[in-house]
């Protein structure tokens, strides 16, 4: 589940004009992350002895989704900014365009010892949240190119809102992966 950009615009910053980029964190080398570059992945603590004070202890801090308000396990936020360089006589030089993915993920983590039973049902839950989660950010990473080709086929007034309506339609495409596997429940992530 992520902050989408629908929920609030605070998806594209963008930078216009020449500048320096900042150097890309390198991506998670395995699983379901693996591949998707400036992930910063945010862990808040659950404990417990059993799967129903787990279950409690989850409850009690989890993260609300920005679309619906649930309350969920897990949420992401990612964002796609850009920027152009200027020619000579202050216009734009859209075909030069360049994006930028960044994202947090914050995920649970168990702390404390767990009985082995109860650690791998844990363990299991993680993996089918971690590759929901992943699900999020690899279709709007895996799909930036359509707000490169919106802002590269605008004018340079019409650029900027141009990639934000790419961005708010990538959005919309979380929501409904959402509604459709009830954010994950249907992909196994529900502890128990």
């Amino acid at each position: 589940m992520i902050l989408r950009p629908l929920a609030a615009l605070l998806l594209a910053f963008i930078a216009l004009g020449p500048g320096g980029s900042a150097a890309a964190d390198p991506p998670p080398a395995t699983g379901p992350l693996a591949g998707i570059p400036n992930l910063d992945v945010q862990y808040y603590e659950v404990s417990g002895q059993s799967v129903a004070e787990i279950r409690a202890s989850l409850n009690r801090v989890r993260p609300r989704d920005p679309n619906d308000g649930l309350a969920v396990d897990a949420v992401n936020r990612w964002y796609i900014s850009w920027r152009w360089p200027r020619d000579g006589s202050g216009g734009c030089l859209l075909a030069r365009t360049e994006l930028r993915f960044t994202a947090t993920l914050r995920m649970p983590r168990l702390a404390g010892p767990t009985p082995p039973a109860v650690r791998a049902r844990w363990n299991a839950y993680i993996s089918a949240l971690v590759t929901h989660e992943a699900g999020h950010l690899r279709h709007a990473y895996d799909n930036m190119g359509s707000v490169l080709r919106a802002i590269r086929a605008s004018t340079c007034a019409g650029a900027t809102p141009a990639g934000q309506a790419a961005v708010r339609i990538l959005a919309r495409w979380d929501v409904d992966y959402d509604r459709v596997t009830r954010h994950g429940f249907t992909q196994g992530a529900h502890f128990p």
